[in-house]
């Protein structure tokens, strides 16, 4: 892992991990922002290789950090003008779905900053693409969670891609992902590959100990961020966990959790299946009794 003087920070993740949480902890540390993929991505494709990228996300952080110190403000996705711990509003559409609600602008930052703050900047999908490359650049880490419930909250939001089972910006830098997901008819097996091309890269590239578990996060009350950044180790947060969230479809969670059970591989390099065959049961028991007729 690259550590420098001044720490620009990449975040990565499974989507709906917790990155977005992950954000909203950091900037709740002194000298520290945490921006909510404020880069437009897919002008990556446009440069001839991942180092040519690797120094458009340094030229990037130069420029948001100038903008912090002279104007008090950076370019990121937020709600309201604040970085959300859930990009997902409680609102649902007609069709029960939950809404978005971000939107992308200035977000103003009332902290004194040092000259070398610790700029945190997260694109999960894009910079996961690129790890080989980035990971040699850049201090970077992910975060990851119970991947049945990461495909639970895939599925229960439908604005979301890889609830689809594509991984666009993904796709668009790593040609072989984008090969096999076009060679797979069914959504739910793409999602699983997408998983697993996720714990691979996370596996490869990261050094161990760069994956945080979103489970050990939100027991830790934040706490377990103090590997990465020390003055974490004072969070005593009040969070919980969202692993069987009242959104998540229950019967859709056990026929996930089956077919999570039938592969091998990387996954279980991260989890167990007793992790997973756990939260099934746990779905399982709050799924709704059916009516007789």
């Amino acid at each position: 892992m690259v550590v420098t003087a001044m720490r620009n920070v990449l975040i990565t993740g499974t989507p709906r991990s917790g990155t977005t949480l992950l954000c909203s902890l950091l900037n709740k540390l002194p000298d520290t922002v945490a921006l909510h993929e404020p880069m437009n991505v897919w002008e990556f494709p446009k440069c001839p290789d991942a180092s040519a990228i690797g120094g458009v996300i340094e030229a990037f952080c130069a420029q948001t950090r100038k903008s912090l110190h002279e104007h008090g403000y950076a370019m990121s996705k937020h709600v309201d003008g604040h970085i959300p711990d859930n990009v997902a509003a409680d609102q649902v559409n007609r069709s029960g779905t939950r809404l978005r609600h971000t939107e992308h602008g200035p977000v103003f930052v009332e902290k004194t900053l040092s000259q070398d703050f610790v700029l945190a900047i997260k694109h999960p999908v894009a910079f996961s693409a690129l790890l080989e490359t980035l990971s040699q650049r850049f201090e970077c880490f992910a975060i990851i969670r119970n991947p049945l419930a990461t495909l639970a909250s895939w599925n229960s939001l439908a604005w979301l891609n890889v609830g689809k089972g594509h991984a666009p910006i993904g796709e668009k830098l790593d040609a072989r992902l984008q090969q096999d997901l076009a060679a797979e008819p069914d959504a739910i097996e793409r999602q699983i590959h997408i998983l697993e091309w996720f714990y691979q890269r996370f596996g490869q590239f990261l050094p161990e100990g760069g994956i945080i578990k979103y489970e050990d996060l939100v027991a830790s009350g934040g706490r377990e961020l103090a590997k990465f950044l020390p003055a974490a180790g004072n969070f005593d947060e009040s969070l919980s966990s969202k692993n069987v969230n009242k959104y998540y479809d229950r019967a859709l969670m056990v026929d996930l959790g089956q077919r999570l059970l039938r592969r091998k591989g990387v996954i279980w390099d991260f989890y167990s299946k007793s992790d997973v065959e756990k939260l099934m049961a746990e779905a399982s028991s709050n799924m709704p009794v059916p009516l007789k007729p």
